[in-house]
C-alpha cells in the first residue's frame, strides 16, 4: 500500500511537472523541484535528469532500502503537493492514506472531537471563575482565581511548544489516550479539592498537562491530511473547542445548579476522559519526517515576517479569554442578570465562535487565510471598542457576544492555515511548536493583567480598565497583521 501511494504522489509531480529525480555514478539520489537542475559534475551520467513519470521505480527502490535517503535540494520553494511527495520519500513511517480522502475526514472528526474536550473545557472556566468568585471564594481576589484557568491555557501551550519534536518521536495515538486518562484523572482529583491553591494544581497544571496532548494533536494534525479544502478541514476541527465551549458552559452550569461544583467536576472528567481515548486511534499523523533532534528550529526568528506574525498571534490569543472568563460575572455584578443568564452568555460566544470557524474555514481557500486573519482581527476590535467600552447595557453585551464569538472564533481557526499559508508544510512542525510560546506569552498577557485591573482599580465592581484593556489586545494583533500583509504584497487584491 505504501508503494502504491508513493506512486501516485509521483505521478502528481510529473503531470504537474513540479519536479524530477537525479541519480549520479555513485548511487546517490536528489530530488528536484521545481526547475532545480544538478549541480554540475565530472561525469555526464551526473548531468542526466530523469522525468518523475519515468523515475518511479527508482524512487521507490530507495525507499525500499533503509540505507538510501534522498538528498532534497536546500532552497526549493515547495508547494504543498511538493512536500507531501517528499516527505513520504523521507518518511520513517508514512502512511499509506490518500490526503483529501474519507480517511483523512474521519481523522478531521477524530480533532473536532479531541479540541471539543481539551480546549472546550478551558472555554467553559468562566462558569467555575463566577461560581468561585460570587460564591465558593468571595474573599479570594480576582485575580487569583483566574490563574486555575489561565495555568490550565498556559501548560497546555508549554506542551504545546514540544509538540513538532513529540510527534517526530512518539505516536499521538497513544498520546491523546495518555491525555485522555491525565485529563480523568485531574478532574476527579479536583472535585475533592476545598482551597484554590489546590484547585490551581489539579483542575489548573494537572489538566492542563492531560489536554496538551489532544490539543496539540488535533491543532497540528489536520493541515497533514488535505491539499484541496484545507482551509475548511481545519476550520470544521477547530470549530471543535468552540462547540465544547458551548455545551460545556451550559452543562457545567446546570451541573452545578443541581448536583453542586464537586460532582459537576466528577462528570466533567469522567466524559473527557472516555470521548477522548474513544476517538484517540484515529488521532493519527499523516507525514512523519525524519527525526531532527532540535526541539524548535530557532531560525525562523530572523524572519521579519514570521516576528510580525507572531506578534498578532500573541496579541489576538491575549484577547481570546478576557470576555470568556469576565462577562459571566459582568452580567451578574453590573447587569444584575442572574447567574445563568452569565453562563448562557458564554454559551452565546461560543457558539458564534464555531460559525466563525466554519465561515473562515470555509473562505480561506478563496480569499486567503491572512486577508480573513485581518477582517476578524478588525471585527472583534470594533466589537470591543464600538460597543462594549461606551456602553453598559443588556443589547449591548449580546451584541459584543455576537460579534466578538464570531470574529475571535475564525481568528483562532486561520491561525494555523496561515503558517501553512505562507511559510509553507516543510516548516510546519517548527512554526507549530513556535507559535504556541506565542499562545502562551499570549495566555500571560491577556486574562491575568484583565484580572488584576478588576481587583486593584475596580475593586471588583467597576469593570471599565479591564474591559478597556480587552479593547486594545485585538487593536495590538491588527497593527502586527497589517505590517506582515504588507511586506508580503502591497495589493489589496491579492489572496494571501
Amino acid at each position: 500500500m505504501a508503494e502504491k501511494h508513493l506512486r501516485k504522489q509521483l505521478s502528481n509531480l510529473s503531470d504537474q511537472n513540479l519536479g524530477a529525480v537525479h541519480r549520479d555514478d555513485t548511487g546517490s539520489t536528489t530530488l528536484l523541484f521545481g526547475g532545480q537542475q544538478p549541480s554540475p559534475s565530472k561525469s555526464d551520467a551526473t548531468e542526466k535528469v530523469v522525468q518523475l513519470s519515468l523515475a518511479s521505480e527508482a524512487c521507490l527502490d530507495i525507499c525500499r532500502n533503509n540505507d538510501a535517503e534522498p538528498e532534497v535540494v536546500p532552497g526549493a520553494k515547495w508547494n504543498a503537493v511538493q512536500f507531501v511527495a517528499a516527505a513520504d520519500l523521507r518518511a520513517e513511517n508514512a502512511t499509506d492514506k490518500d490526503p483529501d480522502s474519507p480517511y483523512a475526514w474521519m481523522v478531521i472528526f477524530a480533532c473536532l472531537i479531541s479540541l471539543m474536550l481539551s480546549i472546550g473545557i478551558n472555554d467553559a472556566y468562566g462558569v467555575y471563575q463566577q461560581h468561585y468568585q460570587l460564591t465558593e471564594f468571595p474573599n479570594a481576589t480576582t485575580g487569583i482565581i483566574s490563574w486555575i484557568g489561565t495555568t490550565q491555557f498556559l501548560v497546555m501551550c508549554v506542551g504545546g511548544t514540544f509538540s513538532g519534536f513529540l510527534c517526530e518521536h512518539f505516536d499521538t495515538r497513544v498520546m491523546s489516550a495518555v491525555g485522555a486518562i491525565i485529563m480523568g484523572v485531574a478532574f476527579i482529583a479536583g472535585s475533592f479539592c476545598k482551597t484554590v491553591q489546590m484547585l490551581m494544581l489539579t483542575q489548573g497544571l494537572l489538566y492542563g498537562i492531560g489536554a496538551s496532548f489532544p490539543f496539540v494533536a488535533g491543532t497540528s494534525i489536520p493541515t497533514q491530511w488535505f491539499t484541496k479544502r484545507r482551509g475548511l478541514a481545519t476550520g470544521i476541527a477547530l470549530s471543535g473547542s468552540g462547540l465544547g465551549g458551548m455545551w460545556m458552559t451550559s452543562a457545567t452550569q446546570s451541573l452545578i445548579d443541581s448536583v453542586g461544583r464537586p460532582w459537576a467536576m466528577r462528570v466533567t472528567g469522567i466524559v473527557a476522559c472516555v470521548a477522548v481515548l474513544a476517538i484517540s486511534p484515529w488521532m493519527r499523523v499523516r507525514l512523519v519526517p525524519s527525526r531532527n533532534e532540535k526541539i524548535i528550529d530557532w531560525s525562523l526568528l530572523r524572519d521579519l515576517r514570521f516576528n510580525l506574525f507572531m506578534g498578532a498571534v500573541v496579541f489576538a490569543v491575549a484577547a481570546y479569554f478576557g470576555p470568556f472568563y469576565q462577562v459571566p460575572s459582568y452580567s451578574v455584578v453590573v447587569l444584575h442578570k442572574s447567574a445563568n443568564w452569565g453562563s448562557n452568555m458564554d454559551t452565546l460566544m461560543n457558539g458564534l465562535s464555531v460559525l466563525g470557524r466554519l465561515a473562515v474555514g470555509f473562505l480561506a481557500d478563496f480569499t486567503g487565510p491572512l486577508n480573513l486573519f485581518i477582517i476578524n482581527t478588525f471585527l472583534a476590535a470594533a466589537s470591543l471598542l464600538v460597543l462594549w467600552v461606551p456602553f453598559d447595557s443588556v443589547g449591548t453585551l449580546i451584541a459584543v457576544g455576537l460579534l466578538f464569538g464570531f470574529a475571535i472564533g475564525g481568528i483562532v481557526s486561520v491561525i494555523p492555515v496561515v503558517a501553512a499559508q505562507v511559510f509553507g508544510l516543510a516548516r510546519l512542525p517548527s512554526i507549530i511548536g513556535l507559535l504556541f510560546i506565542g499562545y502562551f506569552a499570549g495566555g500571560l498577557l491577556g486574562v491575568p493583567p484583565m484580572s488584576a485591573l478588576l481587583d486593584d482599580v475596580g475593586h471588583r465592581t467597576d469593570y471599565s480598565s479591564s474591559i478597556w484593556y480587552m479593547a486594545i489586545l485585538p487593536v495590538c494583533s491588527l497593527l502586527f497583521s497589517v505590517a506582515m500583509r504588507f511586506l508580503l504584497t502591497r495589493n489589496l487584491c491579492t489572496r494571501v
